[in-house]
């Protein structure tokens, strides 16, 4: 399997960096998206080189984390665009149901609630499979697992987000953790990352802390054995630290591609593409 970071940054990104989603490509050839942001039209088209219109053809089935825009507020552009194709079936949507229920209610149902005099539901513009927050599923020979995590914990009501453990094609074992937004959680990942060859995590690099994303600062208290197998990613444009340095992989950039094969395997298929850095900003 191929994951593919058509956007490494935060919500406040820029153009050089987009929203952080991914598309992941099958051993045969299908292609999932992993969260949809608001400026996903663009992102998908850079990546493929195509017009936006013809690369959402392209994609079989969606994988929502959470409902920030910056993970969904390209959905609607999305659904509306394979609505009105014919020759295109509803993109399969995986989500937590608690989460399915809120998008829909919550965010798309304002723009997509009615269509020509019709009432419509999110069932109408794609396959819904909804699952328990702790729940799996298949999708192109790939197994995911949903793994909890905590985002925004107000006590009313709670927000987390659904980090995703990945299992390529033929293999036993999980290869890939993505953990989506996330809070630090120093217990949790120090626990997943020897089961898996590589963490994409979730990186704030503000001067500040928000609480509701893991800061570099924080990560960089990891063990040096989980740190090893950690890129980071979601990051403020033109960080300036050297997550090298300190043990990390480092910061994905926008258009990295990895593949994985079942023995856990990894290759990037073409040089990274380069990063400024802050001194060029």
């Amino acid at each position: 399997m191929k994951i593919k970071f058509l956007g490494v940054g935060s919500a406040f990104t820029t153009p050089e960096y987009f929203q952080s989603n991914l598309l992941i490509t099958a051993p045969d050839g299908r292609k999932l998206l992993v969260d949809c942001g608001t400026d996903i039209r663009f992102s998908l088209g850079e990546a493929s080189g195509h017009d936006y219109h013809h690369v959402a053809a392209e994609i079989d089935a969606v994988y929502i984390s959470h409902i920030h825009s910056d993970h969904i507020g390209g959905m609607e552009w999305l659904a509306i665009q394979t609505y009105f194709n014919p020759d295109q079936p509803r993109p399969r949507l995986f989500m937590e149901g608690r989460t399915m229920r809120n998008l829909w209610d919550e965010s798309l149902r304002g723009g997509l609630g009615c269509i020509e005099g019709r009432r419509m539901n999110l069932t109408d513009y794609f396959e819904c499979h909804a699952l328990p927050e702790d729940g799996t599923f298949q999708w192109g020979g790939i197994r995911f697992t949903l793994v909890k995590m905590p985002h925004i914990l107000t006590g009313y009501p709670d927000f987390f987000s659904y980090g995703i453990l990945m299992t390529p094609p033929g293999s036993d074992a999980p290869t890939v953790f993505f953990t989506t937004d996330t809070q630090f959680q120093p217990g949790l990942i120090s626990r997943i990352a020897p089961q898996v060859t590589v963490i994409f995590h979730d990186c704030e690099t503000s001067p500040f802390k928000s609480v509701v994303h893991a800061h570099y600062d924080d990560l960089r208290t990891l063990p040096a054995s989980v740190r090893a197998k950690m890129w980071l990613y979601h990051y403020q444009p033109y960080p300036d630290v050297q997550p090298e340095a300190e043990g990390f992989l480092g910061f994905v950039c926008k258009g990295q591609e990895m593949t994985f094969s079942a023995a856990g395997d990894r290759a990037f298929p073409e040089p990274a593409p380069r990063r400024r850095s802050g001194a060029e900003s």
